[in-house]
């Protein structure tokens, strides 16, 4: 016996106040005081413990595999299995499952004209994914789980493209377009979405497409789709370019400490969220003494030495700013 996880009312008992256990061997809710009944037949969603398949398949699983839009049919299609087992009574008689020649010997008889099982089951393959949008799907999906697995993404973010490129489908924005541009878009949206430091050239090297060609189905995706994705955060990017440059943590808090005191002033507003992390990483490693260059912080995070240097000047003249504010503070009171 164990304590209830599907209670009715309260733990305790109506009768006595004594705690209510359930007893997943018989199927009833009781009180462990005075032991009466208060729920009978109880849904278990514990694995099956017998069979009910054929004994060379010996399947106890309830349900199948969950439904996923990484799926291009989502999972709930219907397939014909590469074998055809004998009955069980059969099997059982025999003590072995059908052979090879048996199988492609099988008939469908319900049918008008006998239809062989090989070729039921490849018509049934071929209706799967007969239609244009089908074929599409499939090939999104394995594009999408491919470079997915390559950036190290999560399942939801995987769940999220493929959510995006179906919306996609269905405006018919891929329509004349390439597929491969739309999934490089998809995923970046949703990494955008989940706030995952990942630009778009990291996700074009991982599929192998221009960056030119995937950003303009980018604005098409979002455009098009009415999608407002959100800013992306400086800070989440600092970890990111620490760790590919070798710098220390304590430099990394320095930076995240210098973004935060500069992220009022509007000089910095709008500007490339990756160089002002580099930048603000660059300034903290000087006030620690630590030898670094500008070329190894920029090739860190992917980006050009000049870019560096003017938001170097920017960052430095914001909080030159910050000090002019403060000190005239001081001076007013």
């Amino acid at each position: 016996m164990k304590a209830s996880s599907h209670l009715p009312e309260s733990n305790f008992c109506s009768a006595c106040n004594g705690l209510v256990i359930t007893d997943s061997s018989i199927g009833e809710m009781l009180c462990s005081s005075c032991g009466i009944v208060i729920r009978e037949k109880l849904e278990t969603f514990s694995p099956e413990w017998r069979s009910f398949s054929p004994i060379e398949y010996d399947d106890k699983v309830r349900t199948g595999f969950p439904s996923s839009l990484l799926i291009h049919d989502t999972g709930l299609s219907t397939y014909i299995g590469s074998s055809l087992p004998q009955p069980q009574s059969q099997s059982r008689q025999q003590g072995e499952p059908g052979n090879n020649e048996q199988e492609s010997k099988a008939f469908v008889h319900q049918a008008s004209t006998p239809i062989p099982i090989n070729r039921l089951r490849k018509l049934n393959a071929m209706s799967i994914s007969s239609t244009p949008a089908s074929r599409n799907l499939k090939r999104a999906s394995w594009e999408i789980n491919r470079i997915c697995s390559i950036l190290g993404l999560t399942l939801p973010v995987a769940e999220r493209s493929a959510y995006f490129y179906r919306k996609a489908l269905q405006k018919n924005l891929i329509k004349g377009r390439s597929i491969a541009g739309f999934v490089v878009a998809s995923i970046y949206l949703a990494c955008k979405e989940k706030m995952i430091p990942r630009t778009i050239e990291e996700v074009c090297r991982a599929s192998g497409t221009d960056k030119p060609f995937a950003a303009h189905c980018y604005k098409v995706l979002v455009s098009e789709m009415h999608i407002d994705p959100p800013l992306t955060d400086p800070f989440r990017n600092i970890s990111k370019i620490s760790t590919r440059a070798g710098i220390e943590e304590r430099i990394s808090r320095r930076a995240r400490e210098i973004l935060s005191s500069i992220s009022s002033q509007t000089l910095i507003m709008g500007k490339n969220p990756i160089v002002l992390a580099a930048a603000a990483l660059y300034l903290a490693s000087m006030e620690y003494g630590m030898d670094i260059t500008k070329t190894v912080i920029a090739d860190a995070a992917e980006v050009s030495t000049i870019s560096l240097r003017k938001r170097l000047k920017d960052i430095t003249f914001a909080m030159q700013n910050i000090k002019h504010e403060n000190s005239g503070q001081k001076e007013s009171k």
